[in-house]
């Protein structure tokens, strides 16, 4: 049984992580920011921030790998930047477990200042003595969900979606399946990218979520502007030699509806 730290183990991804390292019968420790939560068996709670490094000495004592799930959409982006260099100091003076990161398909090709953030931290990973997996993603069923319920107007029944944009999206749980099963493998650098098994344009993807819920709203494309959905719209998010997800957006819908 190894011991395995989870930082941003209270957020979506964080959480399927826990469950998939615990039906692995591992030792679980969650780094979180927030009041800590009953914890189950097997799983020790720390309380600190990243941004400041407080508690992080004493979360990676002991521990085998660290499954680095963490970030936040702050100003500057200052618990991604900030909080990973501090995590990575601490892993150096408790025995420099295997850090284990997961970033985004595209982050090497994109002046999206989010993904250009998440390929600064790669690099940072990269010379950090430690020893590192990075596995990059193409984005989440449940991110896309957001997007189109953001842009949801009840009060006028219309769905306003950015035009050309395209998604290649894939189920969090699989992600999460593949980032416990590296907690107990060798460190391998860049991972082969996953991505989800269909590329659908946002227009369709909506379509499916009003059918699946029996919702009635006009659908409207329009040149919205933005450099998260110029990012979109450039193909960069896209990986189709990779398309190795199995659960689709429409099944991904259905087991919510």
């Amino acid at each position: 049984m190894l011991t395995i730290l989870v930082t941003g183990a209270t957020g979506a991804l964080g959480r399927e992580v826990v469950q998939q390292l615990l039906q692995q019968q591992h030792q679980v420790r969650i780094y979180t920011h927030k009041s800590p939560p009953t914890a189950a068996e097997n799983i020790e709670v720390y309380q600190g921030d990243l941004r400041t490094g407080e508690g992080l000495i004493e979360a990676t004592r002991g521990v085998d790998s660290i499954i680095h799930c963490a970030t936040f959409f702050d100003e500057g982006y200052v618990t991604d930047r900030q909080g990973t260099r501090h995590l990575i100091e601490a892993a150096l003076k408790n025995g420099s477990p295997h850090l284990i990161y997961i970033s985004i398909v595209g982050v090497d090709r994109s002046s999206f200042s989010y993904f250009q953030m998440k390929r600064e931290v790669e690099k940072m990973i990269e010379s950090s003595g430690l020893p590192w997996s990075i596995l990059r993603t193409t984005q989440f069923h449940n991110f896309v969900l957001n997007i189109i319920t953001s842009l949801e107007d009840k009060q006028s029944s219309t769905l306003t979606l950015p035009d050309g944009v395209r998604f290649q999206s894939i189920d969090g749980s699989e992600v999460a399946q593949a980032l416990a099963r590296l907690a107990s493998q060798q460190a391998a650098g860049y991972l082969p990218e996953m991505g989800g098994p269909q590329i659908l344009t946002l227009a369709e993807m909506a379509q499916s979520y009003q059918r699946v819920y029996a919702k009635q709203n006009n659908i409207r494309l329009e040149p919205l502007q933005g450099e998260m959905y110029e990012a979109f719209r450039s193909g960069v998010n896209l990986v189709p030699e990779r398309a190795v997800g199995q659960i689709t957006w429409e099944t991904f819908l259905r087991q919510r509806a």
